[in-house]
């Protein structure tokens, strides 16, 4: 049998650390609160674009929705935002995950038509469009931003039309025309 050779190692003189410098958390995290940033203030704005929209029957759906919005849905998003990324799109979370690439056109098409203008140079290095519900029907789509750890709110899919399931839609969402923005702010 051949005897194996044993190769040395250079060691250095001084020009690299002696340890390994480990960074302890991930580097897309921050331990800071989520905050949502409510500055533009026509998220809550009904539209209707192709086969969506997030309008409603009438005031009482609106408030019963809105109800909802801030009173389960938000909260529960800041007091699990960690979890939620971390499980996106599965167990409890299965519904809240970023946008899909073969929803991502549609849904920057509803921002346009909200908006009135387009939010892709806010989506950008550090940001991803997120979907986030815990019910049936609402989801919240809004711009994460890593760096700052905030959500941006920039639509409400009300009825779950941007990823529609013939099971739990009403059949006759396209009736509906009450839109809070323009009933109240116009």
């Amino acid at each position: 049998m051949a005897r194996e050779k044993q190769k040395k190692v250079r060691k250095s003189k001084g020009t690299e650390p002696k340890k390994a410098v480990i960074r302890g958390t991930d580097p897309n995290w921050t331990d800071s609160p989520l905050t949502f940033d409510l500055s533009h203030k026509e998220w809550l704005k009904g539209v209707s674009f192709r086969d969506f929209t997030n309008k409603f029957d009438d005031e009482t759906m609106f408030a019963q929705y809105l109800f909802e919005l801030f009173h389960k849905v938000i909260p529960t998003i800041q007091q699990n935002w960690k979890d939620i990324v971390q499980g996106q799109g599965k167990g409890s979370w299965r519904h809240c995950r970023p946008v899909s690439e073969e929803k991502l056109d549609f849904v920057l098409g509803i921002i346009e038509k909200t908006h009135s203008h387009t939010f892709k140079d806010k989506i950008g290095v550090g940001s991803s469009l997120w979907q986030l519900g815990f019910t049936q029907n609402i989801r919240l789509i809004a711009i994460y931003d890593y760096r700052n750890n905030s959500l941006t709110p920039v639509f409400v899919d009300y009825h779950h039309l941007v990823h529609p399931d013939k099971n739990f839609n009403q059949p006759d969402y396209k009736r509906f025309g009450f839109c809070p923005v323009c009933e109240y702010a116009c």
